[in-house]
């Protein structure tokens, strides 16, 4: 099987030959691949069309290395660029080698900015009608959009909304059931209306509201966060059916201890996992910073560990 076909056997509800392999994003394409975003994105163009094609060509060029040298099975396109140009090429280029995804992170109500907090709390309590007219404006507008992106080619979507504090979820249970889950199960049904998967991200501890995302019908569950606590072992037993994705601790990855690394990687191939709908990927994204290093040894470890998968 490729990747590609391996993610798709995924989200058939079926288990490949092995375990596929995407991040949420990726930033490290100057450090591992030469390739300098910032200098394509600042440099002066004549016209927008002009800078619109520099960037998806640069963009390209970055999502071949990740298909080709990393192995990723699913690549996504870039949001400095409109979706009618972006989802269409990178479809084009690299379609046949691996699921072209896109991201949405506006559909429902997620963790607050330190200076929207109150204000959120204020209304949620003083004016919870207003809450919900706002949430049904926020509702539509992604359901809008994801057809859009569906239309144009998208083969999943990554919903982002974080939820989580690393020491729990930023509203209680019986809030989020109110506010968010009956406006997160229309988005999500709008997408299998559309013969399409989606996966839920959030950050943090959500522990306390995995019950209510998974009353929502989603697909399957990325970051499962250990700097939040969150322990793929357990979710996993918890929602044997689930899509889930991620696991491998970032903050680890920013030091090179490789014994650490190795056995992070081991944990979540065994309980996420191996013989189960997993994705293997680290809880957030390979980000701006992170040693080189840490991120070869962990894939290192579960190209490792894929290879000498030989029966379930």
């Amino acid at each position: 099987m490729t990747n590609k076909e391996r993610l798709q056997t995924i989200f058939n509800g079926e288990v490949p030959d092995k375990v596929p392999h995407f991040e949420l994003d990726f930033y490290m394409e100057k450090e591992l691949f030469g390739i300098d975003r910032k200098k394509v994105q600042e440099k002066y163009y004549p016209t927008e069309a002009a800078r619109n094609d520099a960037i998806l060509k640069d963009h390209i060029d970055v999502m071949e290395h990740l298909v080709d040298e990393l192995g990723y099975s699913s690549v996504y396109f870039n949001w400095d660029l409109p979706p009618e140009l972006g989802i269409k090429e990178v479809k084009k280029a690299l379609g046949s080698k691996a699921l072209v995804r896109t991201h949405e992170w506006d559909g429902v109500y997620w963790m607050p900015t330190g200076e929207e907090f109150m204000p959120f709390v204020n209304m949620m309590y003083g004016n919870p009608e207003e809450l919900h007219v706002n949430a049904r404006k926020k509702c539509d507008r992604a359901i809008e959009r994801l057809k859009i992106h569906a239309d144009l080619g998208a083969d999943f979507f990554m919903l982002c909304y974080d939820s989580g504090f690393n020491n729990g979820p930023f509203i209680a249970p019986q809030e989020y059931a109110e506010f968010v889950t009956p406006y997160l199960t229309e988005i999500v049904q709008s997408v299998h209306d559309m013969g399409l998967k989606a996966i839920l991200h959030s950050d943090g501890d959500i522990d306390l509201l995995l019950d209510e995302m998974y009353k929502t019908g989603i697909d399957g569950f990325h970051s499962i966060d250990p700097q939040g606590g969150m322990d793929i072992k357990k979710v996993r037993e918890k929602y044997p059916d689930l899509i889930l994705m991620g696991n491998v601790n970032c903050a680890m990855l920013q030091e090179t201890e490789e014994d650490k690394i190795r056995e992070s990687v081991k944990y979540c191939m065994e309980h996420g996992g191996v013989g189960t709908r997993y994705i293997f990927s680290t809880s957030n994204c390979i980000y701006p910073g992170m040693p080189p290093e840490s991120y070869k040894i962990m894939l290192n470890e579960y190209h490792s560990i894929n290879n000498k998968i030989t029966d379930y």
